[in-house]
Parts: structure tokens; C-alpha cells; sequence
């Protein structure tokens, strides 16, 4: 069995798809490690979960508020990892530049250079998001297989002459007991401080309960406008299902002009809202929204209505979906092997 590497610039505490992808390759019997940047270093450096070992990387605590210093700790975290693997999965075009001799997997999971954008219009933000931009291209021209998180941004890659394996965030269905009430929720990453008022908005409209849970760069800022609000924090894997049985809708809304919706960004937590028989939100006329609809995970309205997305989240509430099942982990699984076996040995 191989020796396999994943890198990502988070904490991975949690990040879902990364970890979902190393309890795969473990279960094949492959040694599995994810080198993680702990931004806020608040983590255990090193930890063992479900077969596969997470080592964290500290540089100091890192403030959102500061792009500068994030990107040269960036840096600083990407020249550190050191590796002698037989196969190295970079978790998004911003891990790019780790020294490693062997085949490479870019898994991308978003549009990592629209991710400055959302946090201003600024000339820094903007030069920022050309840079990383410019750091995309390279790294997809230079790895051996590319992943890809959504059929969307399969189509981007493909203008720079790249095929992709499609492996979305979806997991194994699992049935659990629906609640009845009125109560909606939304668990991820917390940087959208608007799409969170959206949400609170709506569902105060038509006498719905909000649940947040995860952390994100918005967190306070939430909190110091709803400090009312039902907030459970961080979660992790483990404790996702025991959230879910909480809710009867979920809420998967992002501002539809960011470059990364526009390209087919599909929400994690609609995915997994959808494994557990819960229907979604999100927004109509996106690629996102189209899924849903083909599916049937859910309904849609446009971004900002508050008026449409109550009448959703109230005829979303009655709603049975279809758990449908899924052959993410033989995608994902293939291209390791095909890796692994065109080496030479």
C-alpha cells in the first residue's frame, strides 16, 4: 500500500471533503497524512482520527483583517512540508508550490482566487485575487490528475486544455427521524455576514428557529447583530448527524455573484442536507440552484428576497426528497490507482 500526502491551507478541524477522501484511502489500507495550516492555532498538532494522521502547522495566530501577513504565512506553511510519499493531493490551487517528486492530484474544491474578492474590491484584494489566479493556471498545466468538487469548474479547467474526474462532496445516505418543527439551518463556514442576515430575516418572517453552526471570518460579526441567536460553534464530523436531526430545512444561500457561484460552486451542506433526507434553499438561477431542482434536494429563490425565500423555507418544511445514492468514493479511489500504478516500481 502507498504512502499518500494531502495538503490543505486550513485547519482541517473539520474540513469534510479532505477528511472524507483520507478515511477512503485509509479504508483501501493506504498510510495517510494531511499537513494543515492552524491559522489560529488552536488545534492539536498532530492527531490520529479514522486512520489517517493530521499534522497541523503553527506560524502564529493569524488575523483575517491582515492579507499580507496571511499570504506570507501562507508561504511560509506551503515551504515547510517536507515529504517522502508516493503520492501528493493538493487541496485547491493555493497549495501549490510544495516540493515533492512524484504524481500529483489537484482536488479542487472551489475557485480559490475568487476568495480575496469576498473580502473586499480593494486594489490589494484585487491584485490578490490575480495572483492567485495566475497561481491556478500554473498548478493546473502541472499536475499529473485533476478532481474536481462540481461539473462547473470541470468546464473552467477545461479551458486551459486539462481533462478532470468530477468527485462532489456527497456522502453515504443516512436515514435519521425528521424533525417536525420549524427550524432551519445552516452549518459551515461563516463568512458571508449578509447571506446570514438573509437567513435570520426570512425565517423571523414565517416563526422559523436558526441554528448556525461552524466557524468563518463572520462569526462575530453575527453574533454581535443576533447575539440571541442559536449558535453551537465549530463542529465536527461526528456531530453533524446529531445537528441535522435537529432541523427540518437547511439553509444553502451564498451572494450569487462571486465568481466561484457563477462557475458552479455546489454547496457542501446542501449535499449533506440531502443524504439525511432534509430538503435546501438556495439560490434560483445558478448552477447550484439547477442541481437542486434536477434533483429534487430542495427549492430556490433568489438571492436577497427575503419575501420568496420565507415562502420557500415554510413549503420547503413539508417536503419529502429522494436519498439518492452515489459513486463518489470509486471516482475518487480510481484516479488514486491510476496514479499509483503508472509508477514505476
Amino acid at each position: 500500500m502507498a504512502r499518500i500526502a494531502m495538503v490543505v491551507t486550513n485547519s482541517c478541524a473539520p474540513d469534510p471533503r479532505v477528511e472524507r477522501h483520507a478515511s477512503w484511502l485509509a479504508e483501501k489500507g493506504h498510510e495517510v497524512e494531511i499537513h494543515a495550516w492552524d491559522r489560529e492555532c488552536l488545534n492539536q498538532v498532530n492527531e490520529i482520527k479514522n486512520g489517517y494522521k493530521i499534522i497541523r502547522y503553527r506560524f502564529g495566530k493569524t488575523n483575517h483583517g491582515n492579507p499580507i501577513a496571511t499570504w506570507f504565512r501562507k508561504k511560509r506553511f506551503i515551504s515547510k512540508i517536507r515529504l517522502d510519499h508516493d503520492l501528493l493531493i493538493l487541496n485547491d490551487t493555493d497549495t501549490m508550490g510544495v516540493k515533492f517528486n512524484g504524481p500529483v492530484i489537484l482536488d479542487i474544491h472551489d475557485l480559490a482566487h475568487s476568495w480575496p474578492l469576498m473580502r473586499g474590491t480593494t486594489l490589494l484584494h484585487k491584485l490578490a485575487a490575480r495572483k492567485m489566479e495566475k497561481q491556478a493556471k500554473k498548478a493546473i498545466i502541472s499536475a499529473d490528475e485533476i478532481i474536481v468538487a462540481a461539473p462547473g469548474f470541470g468546464k473552467w479547467v477545461g479551458q486551459f486544455g486539462r481533462s478532470v474526474t468530477c468527485v462532489m462532496n456527497r456522502r453515504k445516505p443516512q436515514a435519521i427521524q425528521r424533525n417536525q418543527r420549524k427550524i432551519i439551518g445552516y452549518f459551515g463556514r461563516i463568512r458571508e455576514f449578509d447571506s446570514i442576515s438573509f437567513l435570520v430575516e426570512s425565517a423571523n418572517l414565517v416563526g422559523f428557529k436558526t441554528i448556525l453552526a461552524g466557524d468563518g471570518t463572520d462569526v462575530d460579526k453575527v453574533l454581535e447583530k443576533y447575539p440571541d441567536i442559536d449558535y453551537r460553534g465549530p463542529f465536527n464530523e461526528d456531530e453533524l448527524p446529531s445537528l441535522m436531526k435537529e432541523i427540518s430545512v437547511m439553509y444553502a444561500m451564498y451572494d450569487d455573484r462571486r465568481t466561484n457561484i457563477k462557475h458552479g460552486a455546489i454547496p457542501t451542506k446542501m449535499l449533506d442536507a440531502a443524504a439525511f433526507g432534509i430538503p435546501s434553499i438556495t439560490n434560483a438561477n445558478t448552477p447550484m440552484g439547477d442541481l437542486c431542482e434536477k434533483e429534487g434536494m430542495g427549492l430556490t429563490a433568489p438571492y436577497g428576497d427575503t419575501a420568496l425565500i420565507s415562502k420557500a423555507m415554510e413549503k420547503a418544511h413539508n417536503m419529502e426528497i429522494n436519498i439518492q445514492d452515489c459513486d463518489d468514493n470509486t471516482n475518487f479511489i480510481s484516479v488514486v490507482q491510476r496514479l499509483l500504478i503508472s509508477q514505476p516500481t
